[in-house]
């Protein structure tokens, strides 16, 4: 079967991801429908993972190292953006795709935000400065939530600066950059040389490490506002993984303005994401002294759950 046809498949069963597993004679194809893997086809090794290399920029005579690339194809008179990721097992190389949707960027209605958490996150798009984190695990859909978020205060009168690896949605009026490993662009220079380009907003993809949370922070502290997603079980998570990286507490605690988490549950068959959130509630003369306050007194935070009454 031809790479085209089993994207074309793929569409059409709204699958979300696509994986190739090798066996030792040939390899199965599973599509990753309403949250789970089911078996597609088996079908013979070929050269279905040097076209998928070629079409991704990827190295033909790599076949031990892990690569990661992107491409994008029209199926069924859509535009995808698809991601690859390549690792070598010792069946051989095992590649997952993940399909996104060009036309489906999403503004905040159409997320199901339960009424009482839509009205915190449009009282925090109105600030200034700050930061503003979703967390959630892979495929939550936290970065959709942003998207819809930026698309909100998309008016022509900020500028909007995002750091993806790699830029999931293209939008005309922001400034999207990736980083570029090879040539030693990194995260945290590019957000160093926001700084130096008048930004209103910044999106950065992903929190990975102390620095680039610090440097964050440093924005949100510099009057602008931060928009980022952070891989954390919960919201509470979040601020863990914080105080993990040493992160400064009076910095965070003076530019943090609402955290969500999200994750993803399937009702027939369709992706439905669950919100809840927390939003610091104290004051000045109130402040929190320490990570353990924010952590252990429920005191210090307004909490948000999807099960709560509007």
């Amino acid at each position: 079967m031809m790479l085209e046809e089993i994207l074309k498949h793929a569409d059409e069963m709204q699958a979300t991801d696509i994986h190739f597993c090798p066996e030792h004679d040939d390899f199965k194809i599973l599509f990753r429908r309403s949250g789970r893997l089911n078996l597609f086809t088996r079908q013979s090794k070929g050269n279905l993972i040097n076209r998928l290399k070629i079409i991704s920029s990827l190295d033909l005579s790599e076949t031990r190292r892990t690569q990661e690339g992107q491409f994008e194809s029209q199926i069924n008179n859509k535009k995808y953006f698809i991601r690859i990721s390549i690792i070598a097992t010792q069946k051989g190389e095992k590649v997952a795709l993940r399909l996104l949707h060009q036309d489906k960027i999403r503004i905040l209605p159409e997320l199901n935000i339960p009424t009482h958490l839509a009205n915190e996150i449009s009282k925090a798009l109105l600030l200034d400065s700050g930061l503003f984190l979703v967390c959630g695990a892979t495929g939550a859909g936290k970065t959709t939530t942003l998207y819809a978020c930026l698309d909100s205060l998309n008016n022509g009168e900020r500028a909007i600066f995002t750091i993806e690896d790699p830029v999931e949605y293209e939008v005309a009026e922001y400034f999207q950059c990736e980083p570029q490993l090879a040539i030693d662009i990194t995260p945290c220079k590019l957000l160093k040389s926001f700084m130096r380009q008048d930004p209103d907003i910044i999106l950065i993809g992903e929190l990975r490490d102390a620095e680039t949370a610090q440097l964050a922070i440093a924005a949100a502290l510099t009057g602008h506002m931060v928009f980022a997603t952070l891989h954390s079980n919960s919201a509470i998570d979040a601020i863990h993984r914080m105080q993990s990286w040493q992160v400064d507490f009076f910095a965070f605690s003076s530019v943090v303005r609402l955290i969500l988490h999200q994750k993803m549950q399937f009702q027939s068959q369709k992706p439905q994401p669950l919100f809840c959130g927390i939003k610091p509630n104290w004051q000045s003369q109130n402040r929190p002294k320490s990570y353990q306050n924010l952590t252990q007194d429920i005191n210090y935070w307004d909490f948000f759950e999807s099960n709560q009454e509007d």
